[in-house]
């Protein structure tokens, strides 16, 4: 067997992005190593009777049952917890789900698989039916590196197996014995693995009582097993062999839950990431097609108004100035319109990505680094307490990256004050008018006065003025409502493009922490 290098895993464990765990788990694993008795862990499923067989122990020993120690049939146990058994530290651990959905039992199952790496001794629990679910969750339990004496197995509420021993003592006994090969041929367990066959509360004897003295199963102590078991805790040493196996294991462990971990990040990053630069490509492919539009109306603008001047008739007349009017109201209404259709456009794409389901999950990700988002605290449990900050270490991280890379949103101060009470609020036409018809007046009295003085020349030089200032004006106008589909293309798009320089960064970290892990994996 190959041998982790558990140097390396902390100084990867210190390079993680976003910080690193790694002096937690060391204080973890140092206070585990400190201990000058030996530690014996009770794992397995939820509701395979640990706490009971826990209490049964206690009681024999006439120890104190602690108030943590809860008996029931629903999922009671939560936390890792130590008690001291004669020479032993004796520690009680969350049942495990596999397959758990909620994130309560999934936590439970993580604390309870690492709780497995800080111990002498680990014993699995098993109710009389062995394993189903959780039965390759053990087996990669069992191949961590377990020295010969450290891995003990328990099958328990042996009296709920289906032969009353009150009645048939020798079937019962026949029965254990067979539940005993078939673990052994389960898990490929050779002859020298304890196996204790038990039935720590014969009949629910004393139910969910806890203030119990061992007189109270004294009428089952002929086949409920429990002297066997009790006799081998208080046989147990661990020689230094033990602890550098733990060692072995426990770095093992904290590697493979972070790995694994981290793979699962990697995934949703790199899903928000995607987000992120489609909201990129969004954004320049809407500014590109305003760039369009815009330029479109300005060019259909360019000598325009010029070319209404030039035409026969009075310079000072209702029909010029009619025929302004209309000119400039056919050309706003004309690019207005396909400013509008462009905004129509933003917004239905806007909803059609919303309503994706890895928008909800972008959006939770902008919550987080909004409110500085942190998972639920943590309780005891070795590595599962301390993978559980993977992700706020991550959203760290990436508001730093973030940050560095600057955001590109902000308020919005293009649209000058003149579209606040002109362009934006009324419709089309309306909104022209008033300048036109303004504008029509000047055009009208200063065309007319060269004309009068019969200056052809200065009349044009005078005509080509008015034309330019009156184009000027038309586009001060038009400004204000490009400025404002602009502004909404940017706050459509400001959270993926602020997050996109950030998230890519991350997501290159997150890759090369994954392939540095495996790779520690491999070796070890």
């Amino acid at each position: 067997m190959t041998t982790l290098d558990i140097g390396a895993v902390r100084d990867w464990l210190g390079r993680l992005p976003g910080g690193s765990p790694a002096g937690r788990y060391a204080d973890d694993w140092d206070a585990f190593a400190k201990l000058d008795r030996p530690v014996v862990t009770l794992f397995g499923s939820y509701d395979t009777g640990k706490s009971s067989l826990l209490r049964r122990l206690l009681a024999d020993a006439g120890s104190e049952v602690p108030g943590w120690l809860t008996i029931s049939a629903r999922h009671e146990t939560f936390e890792v917890n130590d008690v001291e058994l004669g020479g032993c530290v004796l520690r009680d651990t969350p049942g495990f789900v596999v397959g758990a959905s909620d994130v309560r039992a999934q936590n439970n199952s993580r604390r309870a698989m690492a709780a497995v790496g800080l111990t002498d001794v680990g014993i699995a629990v098993l109710t009389p039916q062995l394993v189903t679910a959780e039965r390759d969750v053990l087996r990669t339990l069992f191949t961590r590196g377990w020295p010969a004496g450290t891995m003990w197995f328990v099958i328990s509420r042996f009296d709920e197996a289906g032969v009353d021993p009150e009645y048939d003592l020798d079937q019962y006994r026949e029965l254990g014995a067979r539940k005993i090969r078939e673990l052994r041929e389960l898990f490929d367990l050779d002859d020298g693995v304890p196996v204790f066959v038990v039935s720590q509360d014969p009949y629910q004897t004393a139910g969910p009582d806890t203030d119990l003295g061992p007189e109270t199963w004294d009428a089952f102590r002929g086949w409920d097993g429990m002297d066997g078991l009790a006799d081998a805790l208080t046989a147990v040493s661990a020689p230094p062999g033990w602890r550098d196996a733990a060692g072995q294991r426990y770095w093992t462990a904290v590697l493979d839950e972070t790995v694994t971990e981290l793979r699962g990040q990697l995934a949703d990053y790199t899903a928000r990431a995607r987000e992120a630069a489609s909201g990129v490509a969004r954004r320049e492919g809407w500014e590109k097609e305003l760039d369009i539009l815009d330029q479109a109306a300005r060019a259909g603008l360019d000598g325009l108004v010029d070319e209404v001047l030039r035409r026969p008739g009075e310079p000072e007349s209702d029909a010029l100035r009619a025929e302004i009017q209309r000119t400039l109201d056919t050309w706003f209404t004309k690019h207005q319109d396909r400013l509008e259709r462009l905004r129509q456009s933003i917004r239905k794409t806007r909803e059609r990505e919303r309503a994706r389901p890895s928008w909800a999950d972008f959006t939770s990700l902008v919550t987080a680094l909004e409110t500085d988002g942190q998972p639920a605290a943590d309780g005891p449990g070795g590595a599962a307490g301390h993978v559980e900050k993977v992700g706020s270490m991550l959203i760290g991280a990436l508001k730093v990256a973030s940050e560095a890379a600057g955001s590109t949103s902000g308020p919005k101060t293009r649209v000058v004050k003149a579209a606040e009470g002109l362009g934006r609020h009324l419709g089309t036409a309306e909104a022209f008018l008033p300048l036109a018809v303004y504008l029509t007046d000047v055009v009208g009295s200063r065309l007319a006065d060269r004309a009068r003085a019969g200056q052809d020349r200065a009349a044009a030089e005078q005509r080509e003025k008015v034309a330019a200032e009156v184009t000027r004006r038309a586009l001060d106008t038009w400004q204000p409502f490009v400025d404002d589909v602009r502004d909404e293309i940017i706050a459509e798009t400001a959270d993926q493009v602020d997050l996109d320089a950030g998230l890519r960064e991350l997501v290159e970290r997150l890759q090369e922490a994954v392939a540095e892990g495996e790779s520690l994996l491999r070796r070890g």
